[in-house]
């Protein structure tokens, strides 16, 4: 009972708008129109799986939530694109994916190694590990890499404070 009321807060829409064989969009969403404060922009990957016939959009989201020290990484997570984070944040198409790439995604962001108890790496680093490994396993170009890097910009991951090494 808990860990299905846990599911369903991690992944509220999972059931009625999973992800399908088509091929499809894989967007690299970094907060905010412009790096304002670039060490603290959120970046997440994104695909659409749903659309209502309002016009709502449904995206499956590969992300690193939670702040310093509280890290976590939960999949699958398909949540609601409002209005707001389509007009106020910065998109960066990766390409076109087939769901047996995507799944690779999935499998490449469930590797990357990551301190969840970390306060001086973040979803940048996350991120930027995880785009790194998807050049590394073809699934992404280093150009279109570079360009997202120079833009977000991506952080860099950087060493452990001592006392967050596990």
């Amino acid at each position: 009972m808990v860990a299905a009321a846990r599911a369903l807060v991690i992944n509220p829409f999972g059931d009625q708008y999973p992800d399908d064989d088509s091929t499809k969009t894989v967007v690299l969403q970094a907060e905010g129109l412009t790096a304002e404060y670039p060490d603290d922009r959120h970046v997440l990957l994104h695909w659409l799986n749903g659309t209502t016939e309002d016009g709502s959009h449904y995206a499956q989201v590969i992300h690193l939530t939670g702040g310093p020290g509280t890290y976590q990484f939960h999949t699958p997570q398909v949540k609601l694109q409002s209005e707001q984070s389509l007009e106020l944040n910065t998109f960066y198409v990766l390409g076109q994916y087939t769901r047996v790439q995507r799944d690779q995604i999935v499998a490449l962001a469930k590797a990357v190694k990551f301190n969840k108890k970390s306060r001086v790496n973040n979803c940048q680093t996350w991120m930027r590990s995880l785009l790194m490994d998807m050049v590394n396993n073809g699934l992404l170009s280093v150009e279109i890499f570079n360009k997202a890097d120079a833009d977000v910009p991506l952080k860099k991951v950087v060493p452990e404070l001592p006392e967050d090494v596990v």
